[in-house]
């Protein structure tokens, strides 16, 4: 028996989240680090580059300057996986996107 599991696979995509839970992904061979990009509506909130296949998310954090926090809402998220140093920006293809909500 073979089963089709999703890149992005934590949380369930339109799952409700809190600060603290994770989001988890497929791990990549040969992937030094990975960018994620959460969005809020249309606008990018968070961009990050974690060393393991998975993030925590924070309550609060600072984004282009800005101060964010996980509201009420719902998001989008994408990972890509990267290669080599972070400063060479390396990227492999989308390794897909998801959504989630906060309540």
């Amino acid at each position: 028996v073979a089963a089709l599991v999703p890149s992005l696979y934590l949380p369930a995509a339109g799952a409700r989240v809190k600060a603290g839970d994770v989001l988890a992904w497929a791990p990549v061979k040969g992937a030094s680090y990975y960018n994620v990009q959460i969005y809020r509506g249309t606008r990018k909130v968070l961009s990050t580059w974690p060393k393991q296949p998975q993030l925590r998310l924070p309550r609060a954090w600072s984004f282009e300057g800005a101060a964010h926090r996980l509201a009420p809402g719902r998001y989008r998220w994408y990972v890509w996986p990267g290669r080599g140093p972070l400063k060479a920006a390396h990227y492999g293809r989308l390794l897909g996107g998801s959504t989630f909500v906060v309540r």
